[in-house]
């Protein structure tokens, strides 16, 4: 998360660093599980049980079956690993939901701390990158410039930093170093110039807010400060998003007719041509049923098949295998069986942290978390986020930590509330009894 996009690759595709680093994490696991039965643990662990869903079990159960159906059609099994590798990444939310049930606060506080020097981190290059073009240092041994700026996904983290840094200044004493990085954040996703950055960023600063503003008490002064601030930022965000140039292309894709410039004229191409690979991957799928049920499966090139590649690639890019949406993925690969389970299971993140929003916002786990599955999940439907191990790693993680949430105890706002309508609910027996009573004495 710290390094995206350069972070991850060793310069020998398609194995990563992420890929032996996982692989390190999952040996960990099984040789603490082994050496530290749950019957051994102290009552400060998180919770008695690993919370994971039906739906995820389900999903990688699928994927599974699906990589081995493809094995007797794929051409290569080179690009059948390649293109199954981001969907079994999956597996990361068992391993995230099992090490946080053994997890003491203290450990979850160390890591909370952790991913906010990895966000400081990454907000640091990204602005130095900035100041110096955003290309960075290519290094062929590597595979990807170092400190050069993805803008998809690094928009994306800095506006997840935004959303992290913006409730522990809410709740901080002493606030001006985390209400700075929020500062500059939100100025490195505005000189990013990506419009689904700028979605991601809007996105998570919302929910930062609802999040706050749910676990800080009722009479609380903050609460009166969020209120007071909710028009001043919509007001800034009014005035400041469309003298940018990732607003002026966000507007332009939005009314078409408003495009003056050729930043935004490129911009309506380029949805244009998304339009089209998507409309044409989804007509293809569709041509046969059981294609449209089961996909088309990994190691086989469905945008050249669909005839939609030429859309993407131009003159610009090539060896293209995503649509770049992440569920017309999904729908090109496993059907509408894969897509029904990818979109339940972001479905029931979205209603538990709905559910659980005051326990979100008082947990700096649980928050950077849901801000990490809100940022990343618009990018990865405009772009090639998930389909990569510095998307799709952070991702599942954050799913396998929010079903946490699940055995999470209730806040002191939550216990308030709870209280409050139990002694409302004891006040209305009360007066009905006593109605009750007069009734009968009549």
């Amino acid at each position: 998360m710290g390094a995206t996009r350069w972070g991850s690759y060793i310069g020998s595709p398609p194995l990563f660093l992420t890929d032996l680093l996982l692989a390190a994490a999952f040996i960990a696991a099984l040789v603490r599980s082994a050496k530290y039965p749950r019957s051994s643990l102290s009552p400060e662990y998180t919770s008695s049980r690993s919370n994971t869903s039906p739906l995820l079990f389900l999903f990688v159960s699928f994927v599974i079956v699906r990589v081995g159906w493809s094995l007797t059609a794929t051409p290569s099994i080179a690009m059948l690993v390649r293109d199954a590798a981001p969907f079994l990444y999956a597996f990361i939310a068992f391993l995230s939901a099992w090490s946080l049930s053994r997890a003491t606060p203290a450990g979850r506080a160390r890591t909370a701390g952790i991913l906010r020097l990895a966000l400081t981190f990454h907000l640091l290059w990204c602005l130095a990158s900035i100041a110096v073009g955003g290309v960075g240092f290519n290094i062929p041994s590597l595979g990807a410039p170092l400190f050069g700026i993805r803008p998809d996904i690094d928009a994306a983290v800095l506006g997840v930093g935004a959303g992290v840094f913006l409730i522990r200044a809410a709740k901080a004493p002493r606030p001006f170093w985390p209400a700075l990085a929020m500062i500059l954040s939100l100025f490195g996703v505005l000189s990013v110039y990506a419009r689904a950055g700028l979605i991601s960023m809007v996105i998570t600063l919302v929910f930062a807010f609802v999040f706050h503003y749910s676990s800080t008490p009722r009479r609380s002064g903050k609460r009166l400060v969020a209120q007071v601030a909710v028009p001043v930022a919509v007001i800034a965000a009014l005035i400041i998003i469309p003298q940018t140039t990732a607003g002026e292309r966000l507007i332009a894709t939005l009314t078409p007719g408003a495009a003056s410039s050729q930043a935004q004229y490129s911009a309506q191409g380029t949805e244009n041509a998304r339009r089209l690979v998507w409309s044409g991957v989804v007509s293809w799928v569709n041509q046969e049923p059981a294609r449209q049920l089961f996909g088309s499966g990994f190691g086989n090139d469905f945008l050249t098949e669909s005839g939609t590649l030429a859309f993407l690639e131009g003159s610009t890019y090539d060896n293209v295998r995503s649509p770049h949406n992440w569920f017309v993925g999904i729908y090109a690969r496993m059907g509408t069986v894969g897509l029904l389970l990818s979109a339940g299971i972001c479905l029931e993140v979205l209603i538990l942290l709905w559910r659980k929003r005051a326990s979100v916002g008082s947990d700096p786990l649980f928050a950077t978390a849901a801000l990490l599955f809100l940022g990343i999940l618009p990018v990865a439907n405009l772009g090639v986020v998930l389909e990569a191990p510095f998307g799709a790693v952070p991702f599942w993680w954050s799913i396998g930590v929010l079903y946490g949430l699940r055995s999470a105890p209730p806040t002191s706002v939550t216990v308030a509330v709870r209280g409050a309508q139990r002694r409302t609910a004891s006040n209305r027996f009360q007066l009905a009894e006593g109605r009750r009573r007069a009734r009968a004495v009549r």
